[in-house]
């Protein structure tokens, strides 16, 4: 089985490489896509019937074909949609006797644009070939704080009178009703005592956190993901979650049929050397799934099983499908 990539050069082109070749240069291609099995034709048409593509100017070097590839192919490749996965199949035209011919799932490697983009290079990458670049934190922005406006005091003029007021004389017979002024003083003050320390109980069991469940704070619940799949991606990945909560991410992704999210996690991780992603992402292709997402694909659960393998060589149960599959 090929090692196929295809890496970012300049617009409408891409550097080709397929590892473990052992044929000639003079050879031919047919991609077919994943989303329908369909076969690259021309102009983006895509067939029902294999179609093969005479390409020249490759070499041969220890093994490995390689050259450039150009807008004939790549802008008909970054027009898919970014869940799409493709497989090429090789033959070797030069050899009479014995053809060559090996195929191998296409990795497609970097910022591959379409010759339109003409040095424009602000096309979305595709996460599943790619490291998600997290978003760079947005600055806060701390709002004034608000300025104290000590209200106007308005006093009133005193009544003016035309006549002094007499003084009155305090005679014995009022000092028992000064003595009970005191007592209902009192008794107001336990009254609103009483009553600001029965506010605050009640406002402080006003303001109790009710309980929220961890996965409806984190950011990798597929409850927190927006229409911008990338962008939660983004996010997520960024909280730097473990290999579990990739995988109960990756779970949910597929319950909720958002089969992008599932797709896109299960590639980049797998890509970036994580060898127990990499192994779950060929069971998904090995056996037909209980979901929409995947369906069964030798070819691509293979290439899975050898991306774990390269990540974990010492891996036992990599070994042991891979093995199986190529009986």
């Amino acid at each position: 089985m090929l090692r196929i990539e295809l890496k970012e050069s300049r617009p409408g082109y891409a550097q080709f490489s397929a590892v473990n070749w052992k044929g000639g240069s003079e050879v031919e291609v047919s991609i077919q896509r994943s989303q329908d099995h369909h076969y690259f034709a021309q102009d983006n048409q895509w067939n029902t019937e294999p179609v093969w593509h005479r390409v020249t100017q490759l070499s041969v070097v220890d093994g490995i074909l390689q050259g450039e590839l150009g807008p004939w192919l790549v802008d008909a490749l970054v027009q898919q949609n970014a869940n799409v996965q493709y497989q090429m199949m090789v033959r070797d035209t030069h050899a009479v006797d014995n053809v060559v011919t090996d195929r191998g799932v296409l990795k497609m490697v970097g910022n591959i644009l379409a010759s339109s983009a003409s040095g424009d290079t602000s096309r979305v990458s595709d996460i599943r070939h790619e490291p998600i670049t997290v978003a760079p934190t947005m600055p806060i922005i701390e709002e004034p704080e608000p300025i104290a406006v000590e209200p106007e005091v308005i006093t009133e003029p005193p009544l003016e009178t035309e006549t002094e007021p007499m003084a009155v004389p305090v005679t014995e017979t009022e000092k028992p009703k000064s003595k009970l002024g005191l007592l209902i003083g009192g008794l107001l003050l336990l009254i609103l005592a009483a009553a600001a320390a029965w506010f605050f109980l009640l406002s402080d069991k006003s303001v109790e956190p009710t309980e929220v469940k961890p996965s409806e704070l984190s950011a990798c619940s597929i409850q927190a993901a927006s229409d911008d799949e990338i962008a939660f991606l983004q996010r997520c990945l960024k909280s730097n979650p473990d290999d579990s909560q990739i995988l109960a991410l990756i779970a949910e992704a597929k319950k909720a049929n958002k089969c992008g999210i599932a797709q896109r996690l299960y590639a980049n991780k797998a890509q970036g050397g994580n060898a127990a992603i990499a192994l779950a992402y060929a069971k998904e292709y090995e056996t037909a799934a209980a979901n929409s997402c995947f369906s069964a694909d030798k070819e691509t659960a293979i290439y899975w099983y050898e991306t774990a393998l390269e990540a974990d060589p010492n891996n036992a149960e990599a070994k042991a499908r891979l093995q199986e599959l190529k009986k």
